[in-house]
């Protein structure tokens, strides 16, 4: 999975993005949405749900670009190359060197952006030359971006102006054995199905434990016991251990008021208070209220919701909006 070419350019002195205007904006989102019904790139999951998706199918990690967000990397026929955030609140032009087959009939990728940084990280592929992918394996979608990068894009750092844009890498699930050793584990990581387009967003210090102030993550992914190597080919054991959450309330499974405030950087998940005393994330499954919500928080920070606690996800879930 990881891929074989990697960028020997020097990185630029700068990186300059030009941002679309309001009326190509909203034709890049309405595109977008065009797509499929729903076009959440992310679903939010802790370690228990994750375990369960995991053992129907074959996953891979991908590590958060740091500093970054994800979004939609469109190729319209006629119009500049266009990145939109997942969230629809920016969208930039993207000066770079294709093939003309690639938005002749309109291709599009998931990728990181990193202005700071000046990377963008291309991640997945939806549409290609016309063609709906979403349906199709993780894998044959990954070598359909790959194709892409080595025949269809030619890197050009004048004219891409500093940016920098290579393929992300995925690793097998077993390499989160390699978190025990780490003094601080990972935030969040991404996991990637094989028979899904829409990735899960996996929290993972909510679950660690501390002693002699040090974190330790409990050991939840191990690879069978003969598997020395890692190897993507094969699937990972997963072992669920019990979380051990910051507040013991497991919340009432009748609906609830409660504030909610969009997180700064995750897509459907909100900062959550009950009665003033906050109670950590609640996300949103259902695309018509997540709409809803988004245009809500564009005017006001806070919007009351009505939630309740969902099992199968450890947390809670906004249901309405109060």
């Amino acid at each position: 999975m990881e891929p074989s070419l990697r960028s020997s350019t020097q990185r630029g002195v700068e990186c300059k993005l030009r941002r679309t205007d309001p009326a190509l904006h909203e034709t890049m989102k309405r595109f977008v949405e065009s797509l499929c019904p729903d076009v959440r790139i992310s679903q939010y999951a802790d370690l228990n749900f994750a375990a369960k998706r995991i053992e129907t199918d074959t996953w891979y990690w991908l590590e958060p670009l740091a500093g970054g967000k994800v979004g939609y990397l469109i190729f319209l026929p006629d119009q500049p190359v266009i990145w939109i955030d997942d969230q629809f609140k920016q969208s930039f032009k993207i000066q770079m060197c294709v093939s003309c087959d690639v938005y002749k009939k309109h291709s599009v990728m998931i990728a990181s952006l990193n202005k700071t940084d000046c990377m963008l990280r291309l991640e997945d592929a939806w549409v290609m030359e016309g063609k709906s992918l979403l349906n199709d394996p993780f894998t044959k979608r990954w070598n359909e971006l790959l194709d892409f990068y080595s025949e269809d894009y030619k890197e050009d750092m004048k004219l891409q102006q500093g940016l920098r844009i290579q393929p992300a890498s995925f690793a097998p699930l077993c390499s989160a054995e390699g978190w025990m050793a780490q003094q601080t584990p990972p935030t969040m990581m991404w996991a990637q199905g094989e028979k899904a387009y829409r990735r899960l967003r996996v929290q993972i210090q909510e679950y660690e434990k501390r002693e002699n102030n040090k974190a330790i993550v409990p050991p939840f992914f191990y690879a069978e016991a003969e598997e020395k190597a890692l190897k993507l080919s094969k699937k990972p054991m997963f072992i669920k251990e019990v979380a051990e959450l910051g507040s013991k309330d497991q919340g009432s499974k009748e609906p609830v008021v409660a504030k909610a405030v969009a997180h700064e950087e995750y897509p459907d998940t909100y900062n959550l208070w009950i009665k003033g005393v906050k109670r950590g994330f609640a996300a949103v499954q259902d695309i018509d209220l997540s709409r809803v919500l988004r245009e809500v928080t564009k005017r006001n920070k806070e919007v009351m919701v009505q939630v309740e606690w969902n099992e199968e996800f450890n947390m809670y879930q906004i249901v309405s909006q109060a």
